[in-house]
């Protein structure tokens, strides 16, 4: 794909907050589904170019969630900010024929953006979304206490170059299930310059935030039946209960699909929790599925 010609990067402004995405093929908007994108707690827009390198030219646009990549914000308090900036990202870019693609914590705000915004959205794809089983959500106070602190907000956040990154985390988990390419867009879209060097897109007190806050999203449990669309529900390795908090498991609920009017599930428990990073070409070819395109490209 030449992407100096079909890649361009924009900014969608809520209160404080200014949300930055990259758009790619403009020029076929409102000819054909636009993909919406959003990325894991850590990462940004630029995790999707290995699934995108796979699938046909579509309008498609890829965001930077609050407080990662190139957006602005600081730690947050909930998850419903998120899938509330997310649902005015949509209307203020007047996006429309959407279908949604979230992995992780991207999948519960896209959810949440496609209860407030059904008239927008063609179709959902969940990779592995953190809604978690209820009676996950009903341990919050044992297995997230108030005050605690997640290890990722003293996690190293200045490098020297995107190849110290690249060689610090090639051969740990979870990086090391990442394609090369994969690990390689991670770390140089990853990065933001300094004075003296680069340092973490995605501040480490921001990830922090991010990570201790996925009980504050139980509550799209109640709201499931809203989201009428088709829904297809991609899920790794299942997490239990004595391998919470291993971030190569699945969190998500497996009765999710069933609990949705429209609800498709693919278990694939040969794949981690981080199958875009993993499996590029399987996660493209189900995006193709939600949007009715045309073949995928082989891998």
């Amino acid at each position: 794909m030449p992407e100096t010609i079909s890649m361009q990067r924009g900014t969608c402004r809520i209160g404080d907050v200014a949300l930055s995405y990259v758009e790619r093929h403009a020029d076929k908007r409102d000819r054909g589904p636009t993909l919406l994108f959003a990325h894991a707690t850590g990462f940004h827009a630029r995790i999707w170019d290995q699934v995108i390198s796979h699938l046909p030219a579509v309008h498609s646009i890829c965001v930077d969630l609050h407080g990662h990549g190139q957006s602005t914000g600081g730690p947050f308090s909930s998850w419903s900010d998120l899938g509330e900036e997310m649902a005015v990202f949509i209307r203020g870019l007047n996006l429309i024929d959407l279908v949604c693609v979230g992995h992780s914590l991207g999948g519960h705000a896209l959810a949440q953006a496609t209860i407030k915004n059904p008239q927008s959205v063609r179709a959902l794809l969940l990779i592995d979304p953190v809604i978690m089983n209820p009676e996950i959500y009903a341990l919050a106070d044992t297995l997230s206490p108030e005050g605690a602190q997640h290890p990722a907000a003293q996690r190293k956040r200045n490098f020297t170059s995107v190849q110290e990154m690249i060689d610090r985390f090639r051969d740990r988990s979870p990086y090391s299930l990442f394609t090369p390419q994969v690990l390689q867009d991670y770390c140089e879209h990853g990065l933001l310059p300094t004075d003296t060097g680069l340092t973490l897109a995605c501040p480490p007190e921001v990830e922090a935030s991010s990570y201790m806050l996925p009980m504050t999203g139980a509550f799209i449990l109640d709201h499931l039946d809203q989201v009428t669309c088709p829904v297809t529900v991609l899920r790794g390795h299942t997490m239990d209960m004595k391998s919470f908090g291993d971030f190569t498991r699945s969190p998500t609920w497996p009765g999710l699909a069933d609990a949705l009017p429209n609800g498709t599930d693919v278990h694939r428990p040969d794949l981690s929790h981080f199958m875009p990073m993993q499996d590029p070409a399987f996660v493209a070819n189900h995006v193709a599925r939600a949007a009715q395109l045309d073949q995928v490209q082989p891998a």
